[in-house]
């Protein structure tokens, strides 16, 4: 059996506009471009005020926190984005940065 029969065509999402493509590709790179941002000033915490994570391998959960409130408070100095929107993506590069920084203590 094939699911595409499944699915009528009305539901299918076709964009004939090319600008709303562009303009969710620039969003997706912005995105990810802020995550990539806040894991770099969380390794520079790491390597400067404290570790993100312990000698055993746990994380250091306040750690992360402060090293995502710091990366979320240059961001919105920066940008001017929302307190939710930055701390958003200051967490994902903190724990981004803390599972680096435990895979590179593990070898």
């Amino acid at each position: 059996m094939r699911y595409a029969n499944l699915i009528p065509h009305s539901h299918i999402a076709r964009t004939p506009d090319a600008r709303l493509t562009a303009d969710a590709r620039r969003v997706f790179t912005r995105a990810k471009a802020a995550v990539n941002v806040c894991t770099e000033s969380a390794k520079h915490f790491s390597r400067t005020v404290a570790p993100l994570t312990r000698r055993d391998g746990t994380f250091d959960r306040s750690a992360i926190m402060r090293a995502a409130i710091r990366a979320a408070q240059a961001r919105m100095e920066v940008t001017g984005d929302a307190w939710g929107v930055c701390m958003s993506y200051a967490l994902k590069g903190a724990w981004a940065a803390a599972k680096a920084s435990r895979l590179v203590r593990a070898h």
